[in-house]
């Protein structure tokens, strides 16, 4: 049976998406199925895997009930994965879900029908905590927390926390935290500070692989290739690559 697991952080520019799509081509790469869902109307992991490419089919459908989730896969051959892609109509989700029943648990129920056809499915949540993450979060088993380490990053931690605290005493629904990403890191001393706060404050493991910063992920994006294709000999196709093995070793 397939796992489940949100790459989530509602603040921005974390490197979340950018995490979630190489570490689930990495994943590929070593033979297990891979299903990514872009659940951010922001279509940043839909853009970096396929470009300017318009699906007729995305996530949007399936959480409107209009399509079953399997009809909105769509494969890339560079990833090595199976995608449901994302829409700016995603943006308006929350308001048509309101009114629904079960609102919470939509994506779980859509993605039980394909659940068991993959090793992982990743979802590469919305930058809030709002019900598309809510949704996310209901599906999972595991969350993973990319951060970028700087003080802000701790208050936000807190939060996300606090989230999974309430959907588990008011939903039942209990989600692991597998582990806190670093991510655009650089060796500076209030950076290895806040690590070292990470560490001491707060019971979750932080992975050992830290990814550096590196314009040469953002030129991976714009190939709309993996760093694995694209630079794996770089410090951060490197530590991407070591971080999907210590993720699922």
């Amino acid at each position: 049976m397939g796992t489940v697991v949100s790459f989530i952080n509602q603040k921005g520019g974390v490197a979340k998406t950018t995490t979630a799509i190489n570490v689930s081509a990495q994943w590929a790469k070593e033979g297990k199925k891979i299903l990514l869902i872009d659940l951010d109307p922001q279509s940043s992991a839909t853009r970096a895997i396929f470009g300017d490419q318009d699906f007729e089919n995305t996530i949007y459908d399936v959480l409107t009930g209009e399509l079953e989730a399997r009809d909105a896969v769509v494969s890339s051959e560079s990833f090595g994965i199976d995608v449901i892609p994302s829409e700016i109509m995603l943006s308006g989700i929350e308001i048509i879900l309101a009114s629904k029943f079960g609102r919470e648990s939509i994506l779980k129920r859509a993605l039980a029908e394909i659940k068991d056809q993959y090793d992982i499915i990743v979802i590469d949540c919305s930058p809030s905590l709002g019900l598309l993450t809510v949704n996310a979060l209901i599906a999972s088993k595991d969350i993973v927390i990319p951060i970028c380490p700087e003080y802000f990053s701790l208050k936000g931690i807190d939060l996300i926390l606090e989230t999974l605290k309430h959907i588990h005493t008011g939903l039942g629904h209990k989600i692991d935290v597998r582990g806190i990403i670093i991510s655009k890191y650089r060796s500076r001393k209030i950076v290895e500070k806040v690590i070292s706060d990470l560490r001491t404050n707060y019971t979750i493991p932080v992975f050992n692989n830290y990814i550096p910063e590196s314009i040469v992920v953002e030129e991976a994006h714009h190939r709309h290739l993996p760093m694995l294709h694209y630079s794996p000999k770089n410090p951060a196709g490197m530590a991407l690559a070591n971080l999907a093995a210590e993720m699922w070793s």
